[in-house]
């Protein structure tokens, strides 16, 4: 989950230099009747259609990043291994956002996404001189967690929340 900064800040910098991903050629990522599973992760879900303007990239070691032109915006999937299985959701959950500054939640709340333990927070920050509205779930399964991220500018956020959180509806843990 460290590299979630990283790759936030690369994020960041790709936001501002929209034409960036038009340039760069995506690696393939299976997806398949709009369903991604990645080998060996132990989940489902399904992504937004590439008619609503969202592409697959590549970013750094995540299981599936989104990027969305219009609005700005990413959605990213980041599974990882729980070393310490005592870690709560809500402590998962603060490792996202080491490295924004002036975090404002505007909403936490412990949830539950396929009957599996989960922590929604909603927040601005910035970073970069750049303003982000940030969704993510936390869920912990098993001896895994799973990190589903949106973030957008501020301003353009609502228009791209809906499908952030059909994805995260649509989320399946299969358990091994």
């Amino acid at each position: 989950m460290a590299m979630f900064f990283t790759q936030l800040k690369k994020a960041i910098f790709w936001l501002s230099i929209a034409n960036f991903f038009c340039i760069v050629g995506c690696a393939a990522i299976r997806i398949e009747k709009g369903t991604f599973s990645p080998r060996d992760k132990n989940y489902i879900i399904n992504i937004p259609e590439t008619g609503k303007g969202w592409e697959s990239i590549r970013i750094d070691k995540e299981d599936i990043a989104l990027w969305q032109k219009q609005y700005k915006a990413m959605i990213a999937i980041i599974s990882s291994n729980i070393e310490n299985k005592t870690l709560s959701p809500e402590m998962l959950s603060r490792e996202l956002f080491l490295g924004l500054a002036g975090k404002k939640i505007i909403s936490k709340e412990p949830v539950l996404v396929d009957d599996q333990s989960a922590l929604h927070t909603i927040l601005e920050g910035r970073m970069d001189n750049s303003t982000l509205k940030i969704s993510s779930y936390v869920i912990k399964a098993g001896d895994k967690v799973y990190d589903l991220v949106c973030w957008a500018p501020s301003g353009s956020f609502d228009y791209i929340q809906g499908d952030f959180e059909n994805m995260v509806r649509s989320f399946r843990y299969m358990k091994e």
